[in-house]
């Protein structure tokens, strides 16, 4: 029988691309874009299916304001539009589950937990994702209103929960998730306890392998050894993954702030994380390695991940290995793909999902992917945010 830390080790190994012999795959090596070919059979499309990650932006809400907030590639006015359509989400699920090999389905946001279906105790999502007990379905919250209601909702059937922390402490927390002060601190300060008491109930539900702990990790607000100490201590306290994600800057003038593999492992490894012998400790643009594994003792398998947009070997392997995004219209009664994070493309499925055409919503799926093959976002040094947001 499996016991809980293997399917953590394996939970922390599902996004991650290894060979068969367990070594870190550089994906950029084995690419279609290599050699010149940018568009897809119907087998290759099929293919992607089958690995690729479908992720929903339920709603572009969101109850803080990141730092580093990338708003999944949109812009920021974005924040204050209308959520995705239930319904919509749901049927889209449905033809693309009952048609392809799909096997991975997201839920995120802005805070997907402010999706009218969550605020109003509909829970109509959660109860449909029961309907499919062998997909890989996970949540990605702020944790905030992660709230033991809806956690005992999500516990059995959820492969993964996501917690974006970044800190522990409220000081350094409250500074990440608090953009131009926009929030006053008694407000901040009831929205930290809060997420640090469903923290404890999460913990004591006995499902640490399923929860990732994530920090995105930025110069002068939480990379130092005391910051990361404390992050890495708290995972162990809950049992929960830690995941570390690098910084990727919106504007030019924020790439200072981002902490590179090399600089970070090291002071993770003096903190006590080990890391397996072929772990890239680069940033190399010419190789994309996106994730690797860690141990720390106490906490389930730790994850380091890397998006690198604009790097010239991460836009070449978008195509095969980036989530398939798909966000709410503004008005909320329609879906669209979002290709690229850095770009404003939009392809919308609204039409082909009302119509029930499933062979012209595999069409704008292969042609979202093809897309992606062009590395339109090559050299991109911001993210096409407004200027007004810059810090």
């Amino acid at each position: 029988m499996e016991n809980e830390s293997d399917s953590g080790k394996q939970e922390a190994e599902a996004t991650v691309r290894k060979s068969a012999d367990g070594r870190y795959v550089d994906l950029s090596k084995d690419i279609l874009t290599i050699h010149g070919i940018t568009s897809l059979t119907e087998e290759q499309m099929i293919d992607l299916f089958g690995k690729l990650r479908l992720r929903y932006s339920l709603t572009p809400q969101c109850n803080i304001w990141c730092t580093f907030c990338s708003n999944e590639g949109s812009n920021y006015t974005s924040k204050t539009l209308k959520s995705a359509d239930t319904n919509l989400v749901i049927k889209l699920s449905e033809m693309l589950l009952n048609n392809t090999p799909l096997k991975s389905i997201d839920f995120s946001g802005g805070e997907p937990t402010l999706h009218p279906d969550f605020v109003k105790g509909e829970f109509r999502i959660v109860e449909w994702t029961k309907t499919y007990p062998k997909i890989r379905f996970s949540l990605h919250s702020n944790a905030i209103e992660l709230n033991p209601n809806l956690v005992d909702r999500i516990k059995s059937n959820f492969s993964r929960i996501g917690a974006s922390i970044n800190s522990v402490i409220f000081d350094t927390w409250n500074k990440m998730t608090n953009f131009h002060g926009i929030y006053p601190e008694k407000a901040q300060r009831k929205k930290f306890d809060r997420m640090m008491e469903n923290l404890e109930y999460i913990a004591n539900q006995n499902i640490g392998h399923k929860v990732f702990m994530k920090s995105v990790v930025m110069r002068g607000f939480n990379d130092s050894e005391e910051e990361l100490s404390a992050f890495l201590d708290a995972c162990a306290k809950y049992n929960f993954h830690p995941k570390f994600l690098q910084f990727d800057p919106q504007y030019a003038s924020q790439k200072p702030l981002q902490v590179g593999r090399k600089e970070l492992f090291s002071k993770l490894e003096r903190l006590g994380c080990e890391f397996p012998e072929d772990v890239p400790k680069h940033n190399d643009p010419n190789t994309y390695i996106p994730g690797v594994n860690f141990e720390f003792s106490g906490a389930q398998t730790g994850l380091h991940s890397i998006f690198g947009c604009g790097d010239k070997a991460t836009c070449l392997s978008c195509y095969d290995f980036l989530c398939m995004f798909v966000k709410p219209s503004e008005d909320g009664r329609g879906l669209y793909l979002k290709p690229c994070s850095v770009l404003d493309t939009k392809i919308d499925l609204t039409r082909a999902i009302e119509r029930d055409n499933t062979t012209q919503l595999l069409g704008l799926f292969k042609l979202s992917r093809e897309y992606l093959m062009l590395a339109p976002g090559m050299g991109a040094q911001d993210w096409h945010k407004e200027k007004k947001y810059e810090s």
